[in-house]
C-alpha cells in the first residue's frame, strides 16, 4: 500500500515539474501558451507633461488592455488635466463681469500599440491613442462668487507616440514615452459685440508634444538578459 501511494506521489511530482519547465518563463499567461496564441492584460496609471496655452501642464490618467503574442496590445484609457491652468482674457469671450479663470481639459478613448521583442527586459514600441473629450473654462461668478462652468467645447484628441519601457518583474514594468498630441473639432466662436468673430480656443494651444511615463502591472514574462 505504501508503494503505491509513493508511486502515485512520484507520478504528480514529476507532472507538476513538467508543466513548471514548460511554461516557466510564462506561468503568468492569462490564456494560451507557447505553441499557440497568447493573451495577456495590464492595467496602470501614468502621469503626462505638456503645453496648454503657454503653460506647463499635467495630466493624469490611466489605461488597461490586452496584449496578443506578446507583440500587439489593443487597450482603453482615461486622462485628465490637472494642473490649474489659468485663463485671463474673459472679457475678450463674453465674460466681462467673471473673474480667475480656468482651463479643464478630460478625454477618453481608445489605445493600439506595437511592442518590439517584448521578451527582453529593455524593450520599445510604437502607440497610438484616439479620443472624445471635453475642454472647460471655470470662473468666478460676478454675483456669489463661486465658481461655474461657463463655457465648454467636445474636441477629438489623437497622440502617437514612441516608448521605451523596462520590466522591473513578471507582472511589473515602467514605460516611459514621448508623441505629439493633436487636438481637433474646436470650433467654439464669440461673436463681439463690433460683431468680431473671436475663437474661444484655439487649436495650437492645446496640440503640442506630450511626455508620459506609466507604471504597469500585468503579465509580462521576464528573462534575466537583455539581448537575445
Amino acid at each position: 500500500m505504501r508503494s503505491k501511494v509513493l508511486f502515485v506521489c512520484i507520478i504528480i511530482c514529476h507532472s507538476a515539474l513538467s508543466l513548471f519547465a514548460q511554461n516557466k518563463n510564462d506561468r503568468f499567461h492569462l490564456l494560451g501558451s507557447e505553441r499557440g496564441g497568447q493573451v495577456n492584460g495590464y492595467f496602470g496609471p501614468f502621469i503626462s507633461l505638456s503645453d496648454v496655452e503657454g503653460h506647463t501642464a499635467i495630466d493624469a490618467g490611466a489605461t488597461g488592455g490586452v496584449v496578443f503574442n506578446n507583440k500587439f496590445f489593443i487597450g482603453l484609457y482615461g486622462q485628465k488635466l490637472v494642473t490649474k491652468v489659468p485663463r485671463t482674457d474673459l472679457s475678450t469671450i463674453g465674460y466681462t463681469t467673471f473673474t480667475d479663470g480656468e482651463i479643464d481639459m478630460i478625454h477618453a478613448g481608445g489605445v493600439l500599440g506595437y511592442i518590439h521583442k517584448s521578451r527582453r527586459i529593455l524593450n520599445w514600441g510604437l502607440s497610438g491613442s484616439a479620443g472624445m473629450g471635453r475642454i472647460d473654462i471655470s470662473a468666478k461668478g460676478p454675483m456669489n462668487k463661486y465658481t461655474d462652468k461657463i463655457y465648454d467645447d467636445v474636441v477629438f484628441i489623437l497622440t502617437p507616440k514612441l516608448f521605451v519601457e523596462m520590466k522591473m518583474t513578471m507582472w511589473c514594468k515602467i514605460n516611459a514615452s514621448a508623441g505629439y498630441r493633436y487636438v481637433g473639432m474646436i470650433n467654439g466662436v464669440y461673436e463681439s459685440p463690433d460683431g468680431e468673430t473671436i475663437p474661444t480656443f484655439i487649436q495650437t494651444d492645446y496640440s503640442k508634444p506630450e511626455f508620459s511615463i506609466s507604471l504597469l502591472l500585468g503579465s509580462f514574462g521576464f528573462r534575466s538578459y537583455l539581448l537575445k
